[in-house]
């Protein structure tokens, strides 16, 4: 007969008997399984576990059971019998153990005992010294107002002198050495938070069967486990060496993978996953639709104006979002656990409490570098990398920690995605790359030969001064006046060097050899009613 794989979970009476801390005592059969393969999540990971367990025959029925690490979710548990197992899963239940410590482990716990105890052995002498103090200053306090002579007050102010100092001296090193040992205890318990997941209990898992073994009485099934772990996770970290003579950009992209589990990784096939699919028990229900007259709610004055508050700040940010992207609609939100990625990291060991890195990705991207420079801004150029990968080759980057280099010269650190196939990486300023900003007009004429208008003008001249030894591309970029009335009449003033208008913004793009330097000029006049008052928006 073929079996049912049944896969889950843990029952309610499971539950019932741990809540009532009964305690069963198994025998040897019981083994603690070991991952064989991990789909890993930004915050957690799905482990599959194959392994073979003794059965147990109880009357009708049989079990079989396993350990679990205590960070391992348990209404994510499934269990599967493997092939021609000859006998059906009735039930599973979980059940929470105390977890042995090691011979490690309590080699770690017997240190940290002796150093706690080391530490409260100096607490006691400084306790003492204390005292010592408070003697000798009650001492200096209740002398005989009749002294016997001058030589036994002196003798007696050296004595009291004397064991004041020893006694500050023996608290001082004493301090020292509690700060020491504060040290010594944080690493340790860190060590042993490491090595046991921070955790001392474990979950046993029994499986009870119906049905008969095709093997021997009391020989072993083969069991297929999974489920998801706590204390475990990845993410995203990158290199990008920017690469101008070579005209590309070098970007390596490794997973940074943690693990506080309690228990080694040997051989675990490693996949990670940029998203984790998010799964619920149960459909949710369907709200009604309902279509009817709407009648309107007189609220007083107050309610009103508070509703309407509410109003405007629901609005505000979607507002601000538009005015940022000229009006353009919002991009729709990625449904969770729809559309991710997974890679494939072949088959590693990872120790518990061990950081590991591993190579994802090693890409090599064309790029056209120019330097960026808002003189209106900034003085600075910004070196930029455009990168345009092809359909092909294009993979999205979610977002992790960077080093930037520039020919291998570290740069930065800063965060890093990459979610479209064109895109401009920054890689900071040059200073062998001079900028200058001079103002050449800034001037009204409210009474000029157009009677009835007023007049202004503004005029710029941009110096870029190339003190590298190679050419450079330069993009220059201002922001274009923006008209908001009629009347309002605007005149363009670019030299040679016309920009191109982009979104509201004018850009300017020419190359200055190496070691010398170029020059833009440019500027705006407009003329507008005797009778209107402008602002000129900074400018």
């Amino acid at each position: 007969m073929k079996t049912k794989p049944i896969a889950k979970i843990v029952s309610r009476l499971s539950r019932a008997v741990l809540i009532a801390g009964a305690v069963f005592l198994w025998p040897a059969s019981v083994l603690y399984a070991r991952p064989t393969a991990a789909i890993i999540y930004p915050n957690d990971a799905k482990i599959t576990e194959h392994l073979s367990v003794d059965v147990i025959s109880e009357k009708d029925r049989s079990r079989a059971s396993f350990f679990l690490p205590i960070h391992a979710v348990q209404d994510t548990l499934t269990v599967d019998t493997g092939p021609g197992a000859g006998m059906i899963i009735s039930s599973v239940t979980v059940l929470e153990q105390t977890l042995p410590y090691a011979d490690e482990a309590q080699a770690l716990k017997n240190k940290l005992k002796a150093l706690h105890q080391k530490k409260s052995e100096y607490e006691t002498r400084i306790k003492a010294a204390t005292a010592t103090i408070d003697f000798w200053q009650t001492r200096a306090k209740t002398q005989p107002k009749t002294p016997e002579s001058v030589d036994s007050v002196e003798k007696l102010g050296q004595a009291i002198g004397r064991g004041i100092t020893a006694a500050y001296d023996e608290i001082f090193q004493h301090n020292q050495s509690l700060e020491d040992l504060a040290e010594q205890i944080n690493d340790v318990q860190k060590e042993l938070d490491d090595l046991t997941g921070a955790a001392r209990k474990r979950w046993q898992v029994t499986v009870y069967f119906s049905g008969a073994p095709k093997t021997k009485p009391g020989g072993p099934i083969d069991l297929v486990c999974t489920y998801h772990i706590q204390n475990c996770g990845w993410r995203s970290a990158y290199t990008i060496n920017a690469l101008p003579e070579n005209a590309e950009t070098r970007l390596g992209w490794y997973a940074e993978i943690t693990r506080n589990t309690g228990i080694d990784w040997e051989g675990v096939a490693l996949t990670i996953a940029t998203a984790r699919v998010v799964t619920r028990p149960e459909p949710p229900f369907l709200r009604d639709w309902i279509i009817a007259p709407h009648e309107p709610v007189d609220y007083p004055m107050a309610q009103r104006k508070a509703v309407m508050s509410e109003e405007v700040m629901m609005m505000a940010a979607p507002q601000e979002d538009a005015d940022k992207t000229g009006g353009a609609p919002p991009e729709p939100e990625q449904a969770a656990g729809f559309t991710f990625d997974t890679y494939d990291l072949g088959n590693h060991a990872i120790k518990s409490g061990e950081t590991r890195r591993v190579t994802i990705r090693d890409l090599t991207l064309k790029s056209d570098f120019k330097y960026l420079v808002r003189p209106q801004a900034d003085p600075q150029a910004f070196l930029f990398a455009q990168i345009d990968v092809k359909d092909a080759d294009f993979i999205k980057l979610p977002e992790g920690d960077a080093t930037f280099l520039v020919d291998s010269a570290f740069i930065a650190n800063r965060l890093f995605s990459m979610q479209d196939k064109e895109q401009k990486v920054f890689f900071g300023s040059d200073p062998q790359v001079d900028v200058k900003l001079t103002i050449l007009d800034k001037k009204s004429n409210e009474t000029g030969f157009l009677m009835g208008k007023k007049h202004f003008q503004w005029g710029w001249k941009v110096s870029v001064n190339n003190l590298k030894a190679q050419k450079i591309d330069i993009l220059m970029e201002d922001a274009a006046p923006q008209i908001r009335d009629d009347r309002i009449k605007l005149k363009e003033l670019f030299d040679a060097t016309a920009p191109e208008k982009e979104d509201n913004t004018l850009k300017w793009t020419f190359s200055v050899p190496a070691h010398e330097e170029k020059t833009v000029e440019y500027g705006f006049s407009i003329t507008y009613p005797d009778d209107m008052t402008l602002s000129f928006g900074g400018r």
